[in-house]
């Protein structure tokens, strides 16, 4: 299955500004991203950042949604300090292929 997520946070909780001002809760740059590598239930197709908005885009496949809340579940992943939705979603471009009336 293939879902879509949205991370956001504010400016006042964002990893990135406190790691800058040394804060001793913030992660260290390279586990920062670790979650784009995915895990071995969830694999994530791509990702993007919008910096200025504080909010963080992907698309991910895995089996199971469980395993999907599992990857970015706040608790297991201190990055994630603001809201998280993860919408199961449908290739249509695939299907229409899949289907043969790509083209017609």
């Amino acid at each position: 299955m293939l879902f879509h997520v949205t991370t956001q946070h504010s400016w006042e909780t964002c990893r990135g500004r406190m790691r800058e001002g040394l804060d001793p809760h913030s992660q260290p740059p390279s586990e920062m991203y670790r979650w784009v590598e995915g895990n071995n239930n969830v694999k994530v197709l791509c990702a993007w950042e919008h910096p200025s908005a504080q909010r963080y885009y992907a698309i991910v496949e895995a089996d199971e949604y469980d395993a999907v809340v599992e990857l970015f579940n706040p608790r297991m992943r201190l990055m994630w300090v603001g809201d998280i939705d993860i919408l199961p979603v449908d290739d249509i471009v695939s299907r229409r292929k899949d289907s043969g009336d790509w083209g017609q």
